[in-house]
């Protein structure tokens, strides 16, 4: 009976690896099954990026998984995935790249100025929120794991991004990146180098849980 009953387990949780690894398409169902000791192994996750067609929902969950495994390296507990502070994350990554601009404060569009209006915008009626951005230019990444790592690296090295991260007071997060192709903050010689721009942003709410309604934003498609 022992031997059934671990025979059992052992097809469960085979099968549970053989259907995160054969995914073809994101769902935010994953948020939940994967965890710092799979996420590395995910299919979709290692997939190379195709610059023409972007998959930012994969991207954005990378970004996510990447993130709370430098928490959990440095003692601190994960943190819960919001898709509210992804809709706002990956919209102010959208526009700090068609705009032309890198901050948290938006001077191009004043109902999208201050993280609390970009908040409001994703459905969030109770922003308490923080904020990392990222711009990385000029270089090429195999899959959006390597792009992953590369941009939570940079905030991990950067006194003031890290201690955003490893915020002990943070509940939830959500990441948004885009790929702006183009000249982008004048950075023409970079540019010339072939590959465009990685625009991240890292959203997280503090003391209390999102409390959220409809956005006005939209969530990436892909």
């Amino acid at each position: 009976m022992k031997s059934f009953k671990s025979l059992i387990l052992f097809t469960l949780l085979l099968f549970g690896c053989l259907s995160l690894s054969a995914q073809r398409k994101w769902d935010d169902k994953y948020y939940n099954e994967l965890n710092d000791n799979n996420f590395r192994s995910f299919k979709l996750f290692k997939a190379p990026i195709d610059l023409n067609k972007v998959d930012y929902k994969v991207l954005n969950a990378a970004l996510f998984f990447v993130s709370n495994e430098a928490r959990i390296e440095k003692g601190i507990a994960p943190l819960a995935y919001q898709p509210n502070l992804e809709i706002m994350a990956w919209n102010h990554s959208v526009e700090m790249g068609k705009e032309d601009f890198f901050d948290h404060i938006n001077k191009k569009d004043k109902k999208r100025k201050t993280p609390e209006q970009r908040a409001a915008l994703a459905g969030i009626v109770n922003p308490n929120i923080s904020e990392n951005i990222s711009a990385v230019g000029g270089v090429y990444f195999g899959s959006y794991l390597e792009l992953a790592d590369h941009v939570v690296d940079k905030w991990v090295k950067s006194p003031s991004h890290a201690k955003t991260l490893y915020s002990e007071n943070v509940l939830q997060m959500g990441c948004g990146a885009y790929y702006y192709k183009g000249v982008w903050q004048g950075n023409k010689a970079i540019w010339k180098q072939g590959d465009g721009f990685w625009i991240s942003t890292q959203n997280f709410q503090s003391s209390t849980k999102v409390v959220s309604e409809k956005a006005k934003d939209n969530m990436p498609s892909k």
